[in-house]
């Protein structure tokens, strides 16, 4: 199966399959905001501005890193970058392994110019560090999108059962590190959806990461 048709099934299978949790929930449910009638407070006086790597962000959201390498993904990406750049949001693409080794999908991930002013993170498999990548690599990814940081993902359990999925971990997190002190730009790590405990995210950050998405 080659990347391109991959990425391909990826966005198929979450639009028609049934890909969510049963009972696990996000940890949300188990809170509950209690009902003000009564704020004492000015609505046009709210802020959600912040930053994030240095750069403004209109609100603390940011489009996690989902799809590329299609004509489908290419819309899909670009629909998220204009939504980006109207409410000044963070954005990921998808993984850049396909476009890295079939160059002719790269614009399906250079959303920069419909973005020019969003925080924009790349995104490799951390996994391809043990396959061949290297910093020079993942420079690539940052240099083909124009982008502020670069997001390393792992999905162990997604390359367990995809088909020709990559599933040598063993020395993955010395390697992490090595890419985080060269790259010129910060890393970030994700996972997929499954995400990250505590004990793992402090050994992350202790390697170099400057921040974690949890995506789970």
């Amino acid at each position: 199966m080659s990347t391109i048709q991959r990425k391909a099934e990826h966005i198929q299978i979450c639009l028609e399959s049934d890909v969510q949790f049963k009972t696990q929930g996000s940890g949300f449910d188990r809170y509950q905001f209690s009902h003000s009638c009564l704020p004492e407070l000015d609505y046009s006086c709210i802020d959600l501005t912040t930053k994030l790597l240095g750069k403004q962000l209109g609100a603390p959201i940011l489009i996690s890193s989902m799809t590329g390498g299609t004509l489908q993904a290419k819309e899909i990406n670009y629909r998220l970058a204009e939504v980006a750049q109207e409410y000044g949001l963070a954005m990921g693409v998808g993984s850049q392994r396909v476009a890295i080794e079939q160059p002719q999908v790269a614009d399906t991930f250079q959303v920069r110019k419909i973005a020019p002013d969003i925080l924009l993170l790349a995104n490799l498999g951390a996994i391809q560090l043990n396959y061949r990548y290297g910093v020079d690599e993942c420079l690539k990814a940052v240099e083909l999108l124009a982008a502020d940081a670069l997001i390393l993902h792992l999905n162990p359990l997604q390359e367990c059962i995809q088909p020709n999925g990559d599933t040598n971990f063993k020395g993955l997190l010395d390697r992490i590190a090595i890419v985080c002190e060269r790259l010129p730009v910060p890393v970030i790590i994700k996972e997929v959806g499954n995400g990250i405990s505590a004990e793992m995210a402090h050994q992350l950050i202790a390697a170099g990461a400057s921040g974690i998405d949890v995506a789970g």
